[in-house]
């Protein structure tokens, strides 16, 4: 009985911190490519934003030129 307390014990206090470890490596790593697609996403709207506002701006130019 006190083997089984003892291996008990060293799987309790030994494995549990590397699992624990373990899961949470994986959870950041899934956490990380989720982020990378999000940016990617956002990089992609400020990118079209961005070329409508130039778009934007050249006509309120062209307008304001030829009210002149």
């Amino acid at each position: 009985m006190d083997t089984i307390n003892a291996l008990t014990q060293i799987l309790g206090n030994g494995f549990f911190p590397i699992i624990v470890c373990a899961v949470l490596f994986w959870y950041v790593y899934k956490k990380d490519i989720q982020h990378k697609e999000e940016m990617t996403e956002i990089r992609k709207s400020v990118d079209n934003n961005t070329s409508v506002l130039e778009k934007l701006v050249n006509a309120v130019d062209r307008l304001l030129e030829g009210g002149k």
